[in-house]
């Protein structure tokens, strides 16, 4: 059994409405699929953690075609739930038929980036692993930032950060970013995990917000 932490990249052609949505916003902090259900043939059934402008979303959700109904769950301040029951289309499809194998395992939660990239771990065989990659639609750029055992820490249980902002609040652990007086940069950090500054930024800025979302008043 291996794990993947895979990063996939999506087209204008392959966003959902409610990524590219939140893309173009600005101002969501935190947009991450917890819990699903595939079971219905005909729509999936998806529940939505997310921190921002609420009104805005709940809005731009009622214009979107293939959302047949749903239900905003407000968590105090700036932060909900969103129960969903969506149509999949053409390459929605594609990705539940490369991802929802029987021998393959998605570990929640799903990370949707103001990138336009979703980030998430997955658990199967290889050659199982290997064909759900080999299976991913046109127009999404499939990207493996780690490859290994799942070694997921147990007193973590419960908080939902996904494993590329777990490893970058290490990154920005070992390059001082969090010492006192502060000694790495968030461009160290991005360094450590050889990417952009401005994905380094939103993971730990996401790291930060689900670890410390206990603490809202």
């Amino acid at each position: 059994m291996k794990y993947l932490s895979v990063t996939l990249s999506h087209s204008d052609e392959t966003i959902h409405p409610m990524h590219a949505f939140v893309c173009e916003h600005g101002g969501y902090s935190d947009y991450r699929l917890v819990h699903w259900s595939f079971a219905n043939d005909e729509a999936n059934t998806l529940l939505f953690h997310v921190r921002g402008d609420r009104e805005a979303y709940e809005e731009r959700l009622a214009q979107v075609d293939s959302v047949r109904s749903y239900e905003v769950a407000p968590l105090g301040g700036d932060r909900f739930y969103v129960y969903v029951l969506d149509e999949p289309g053409e390459t929605g499809q594609q990705m539940l038929e490369a991802f929802s194998k029987l021998s393959l395992v998605a570990v929640p939660p799903l990370s949707y980036n103001t990138d336009r990239t979703v980030s998430f771990g997955i658990l199967g065989e290889p050659d199982a692993l290997q064909a759900a990659m080999d299976a991913t639609p046109d127009g999404i750029d499939v990207s493996i930032d780690r490859l290994g055992s799942y070694d997921a820490d147990p007193t973590a249980a419960g908080v939902p950060i996904t494993d590329r902002q777990r490893e970058a609040v290490r990154a920005a652990q070992r390059v001082g970013y969090y010492d006192v007086p502060r000694e790495g940069s968030v461009a160290d950090v991005a360094d450590e995990l050889g990417c952009a500054t401005g994905t380094a930024a939103e993971h730990l800025r996401k790291a930060e917000s689900a670890l410390l979302g206990d603490l809202d008043c």
